[in-house]
Parts: structure tokens; C-alpha cells; sequence
């Protein structure tokens, strides 16, 4: 077993061997951000400072965390199949697969792509003798995607004109409908599995307390949804999740922007903070 640790450079190797508490670290592209990452959780099993399945790795997309798995077989002899190392969705389901009882869903519910969400959509405005002129199923999609991506059930979504009411009830047939069929959208996948750690102390403390080690690639792409996610999982035991405020779900009365103008990367200034 070798990590190779000679052929890291002073900054990346102290960004490896940092001690236990939360960092972030900065880096342009090409610098090695995904070595050090995936070098940091060799070296903290390796060290024996946490099992292979005591640490949660997330990344964005699967060709980056089929790399990372890579990556990390070949630092060391353990079988990574086992590992909590994946995208925010995929992790979701495992998560979700788990426990779908708790998180009110059939044990083999279905997940609908971009695609087949967009089918159903059709089909429920359809059904319910919506004018799709007025309300073009692509725009229904999104309207629903962005407010799940924002923490919000349809509920929750505030309304100010006739227009925006009639959205607000089409998402809420939408997920009656979905519920009804047993499938859930990717967005639903997060919402869901935020709800569950956010609703149910027991399963919330015994994830907080497996995995001593949470590790985010590109953690300035996180949307309000995801890093609340990551959260409430990297809270002390002690900490109760809190509903996401307005300004955290990207309310346009309430604008938290960072210096540069970019949205996304408000999850920095939480951070920092």
C-alpha cells in the first residue's frame, strides 16, 4: 500500500494531512483538487483515524465519482463497493433504498429522468384539461424542479397572481400523482432525503455519527438544497436541522449574493460564516 504522498506538493499535501475539523480548500482548475481528495480519504483510512464505510465522499457527477473510487482502490486494498462515495443523487437513493418505509415510498420505487418526468407532466395537464399554451409542460418541469432544488414543497411556494397560483397546484398534482405511481423525479431524490434525516432524529443521529468524515468535491456548485443536505448530516449531535430561511432558498425579495454576483456560490459565504 503506498499513497504516494512525495508526489503531492507542499500545499496539496498539507490539504491531505490536515487535522480533523472542517476545511475548505481553494484551488484552480488542474491544481490536483481531485487527488487531494481522493489521497485525503486514503490517508484517513490509512492512518486509521476512520473505516472505509465511516466517511461520505459526494461529487457532482458519476464519470467523476467512478474516478474517485478509482483512485482510491489504488491507494488501498479495500473493496470500495461498499464505500459512501458518489453523486448527490446517487447516494440519495442508496440512502433512500434503505429506508423507504420511513421515507413513505414503495421499496422498489422508480426514478424518473428528464425525460419521463416531462412524459408524466404531459400526461397529468392532460388529464386535467390544462391549456398547454398557457402552461407549456416544460415550463411546469421547471417550475417544479427549481422549487424542489430550493428545499420547497408546493406548499411552501408562494403565489402572487393567478398565473403563479395555478403553477403552485400543478406541482402539488404532480407529486400526488407521482405518490400514487410510486416514482420520484432527481430533485426528489435530495427533498426526500433531507426531509427524512431532518424528520427523523434516530436515523439523523445514527448517520451523524457514522460518518465522522464528509468530503465535497466542488462544493462551490452546491445548490441551497445540497448544502443543507450536507448539513444536517455534518451537524453535532446536539444540533436540530432548521427549516431553510427565505434568503437560503434564493427568495428574490431576500438577495444573498456573494461579492461576485453569482448565486451558487453564496454556499461559500454560509460556510465562512
Amino acid at each position: 500500500m503506498s499513497l504516494h504522498l512525495e508526489h503531492l506538493n507542499p500545499e496539496q499535501l498539507a490539504a491531505v494531512t490536515l487535522p480533523e475539523g472542517h476545511a475548505l480548500i481553494l484551488a484552480g482548475a488542474g491544481s490536483g483538487k481531485t487527488r487531494v481528495l481522493t489521497t485525503r480519504v486514503a490517508w484517513l483510512i490509512a492512518t486509521g483515524q476512520v473505516s472505509p464505510s465511516g466517511l461520505i465522499a459526494v461529487t457532482f457527477t458519476n464519470k467523476a465519482a467512478k474516478e474517485m473510487l478509482t483512485r482510491i482502490s489504488a491507494m488501498l486494498p479495500v473493496n470500495t463497493r461498499g464505500m459512501w462515495v458518489g453523486t448527490f443523487h446517487g447516494l440519495c437513493n442508496r440512502l433512500l433504498r434503505a429506508h423507504h418505509r420511513e421515507a413513505g415510498l414503495p421499496q422498489l420505487f422508480q426514478i424518473l429522468d428528464t425525460q419521463d418526468q416531462l412524459s408524466l407532466i404531459k400526461r397529468l395537464l392532460k388529464n386535467l384539461n390544462v391549456n398547454e399554451d398557457r402552461y407549456p409542460p416544460r415550463q411546469v418541469q421547471w417550475f417544479i424542479s427549481a422549487n424542489k432544488e430550493e428545499g420547497l414543497r408546493a406548499r411552501e411556494v408562494e403565489s402572487h397572481d393567478e398565473f403563479s397560483r395555478r403553477m403552485k397546484e400543478l406541482y402539488a398534482a404532480y407529486d400526488e400523482q407521482c405518490n400514487r405511481e410510486g416514482v420520484v423525479d432527481f430533485a426528489e431524490l435530495l427533498l426526500r432525503c433531507y426531509e427524512l434525516l431532518a424528520g427523523n432524529a434516530t436515523l439523523r443521529e445514527h448517520y451523524r455519527a457514522r460518518f465522522r468524515h464528509i468530503l465535497v468535491d466542488e462544493f462551490q456548485d452546491t445548490n441551497r438544497l445540497q448544502y443543507h443536505w450536507l448539513k444536517v448530516l455534518a451537524l453535532p449531535a446536539t444540533s436540530l436541522p432548521r427549516p431553510l430561511s427565505r434568503a437560503e432558498r434564493g427568495d428574490t425579495r431576500f438577495p444573498y449574493r456573494c461579492g461576485r454576483g453569482r448565486e451558487e456560490e453564496c454556499n461559500l459565504c454560509c460556510w465562512r460564516r
